[in-house]
């Protein structure tokens, strides 16, 4: 595949099962449909253009939306034998493959990123990161994002195949404080024993002389 091609465009060709081909270099009898557009373009819709007119894209978007449906498309081709384009579609219906009546077209132009699920239910793209449902904690989900899409805006996902909603922009505070699936809480800490919390009395050699007789602790054990 040549590199000038968008990876985006051969993958979105392999998921419509179109064979994506193109024309060998610097021969350009394999062109001559498109080269013969482009020239007639160039004639017609170009050369009638003012300088006010290519000012605004919104304007000239207009004028080619009015040329391509008004002029070119009702004006009969030599190359189509006398018939106009529309005609032409017509005539080759037939041999249209019909896409599924299933098919998410807008889908098909999302590009997708696999990743695992951290034990803390995010995941990350493109060094944001987004937090999903804790259910699928160390599971792989792919990531469905449309490039138009903002980065703080929610990603559809996928798990196994089937939809499993959406991974939406972290929110650290409400994350730290969510319960964790699986996780083990940590061990409490021991209760203190009766003994640590008494005071150590150390008792000079000799005894105290302000302490009665019967509660001085015998010198020879200490």
């Amino acid at each position: 595949m040549p590199t000038t091609v968008p990876v985006r465009l051969a993958v979105v060709c392999a998921r419509l099962g179109v064979h994506l081909i193109h024309a060998r270099p610097y021969q350009p009898a394999g062109k001559g449909k498109i080269e013969r557009f482009f020239r007639t373009v160039r004639a017609q819709f170009l050369a009638r253009l003012e300088e006010a007119d290519e000012r605004s894209l919104a304007t000239l978007n207009a004028m080619w939306g009015a040329w391509l449906d008004g002029e070119y498309h009702q004006s009969p081709h030599r190359g189509l034998d006398g018939r106009t384009p529309p005609d032409q579609w017509v005539l080759m219906a037939e041999n249209l493959r019909r896409a599924a009546p299933d098919l998410d077209p807008d889908g098909l132009f999302r590009f997708r990123y696999k990743r695992r699920v951290n034990q803390d239910r995010t995941v990350s793209l493109h060094t944001v990161l987004y937090e999903v449902d804790a259910a699928l904690v160390g599971e792989k989900v792919t990531l469905l994002q449309d490039p138009a899409t903002p980065p703080e805006g929610a990603l559809d996902m996928l798990h196994k195949g089937q939809a499993a909603g959406q991974a939406t922009l972290l929110d650290a505070y409400a994350n730290t404080r969510a319960r964790r699936s699986g996780v083990a809480p940590p061990p409490a800490a021991p209760a203190p024993s009766a003994t640590a919390t008494l005071p150590c009395a150390t008792w000079p050699r000799g005894g105290r002389t302000d302490v009665p007789a019967a509660l001085r602790p015998d010198p020879l054990s200490l």
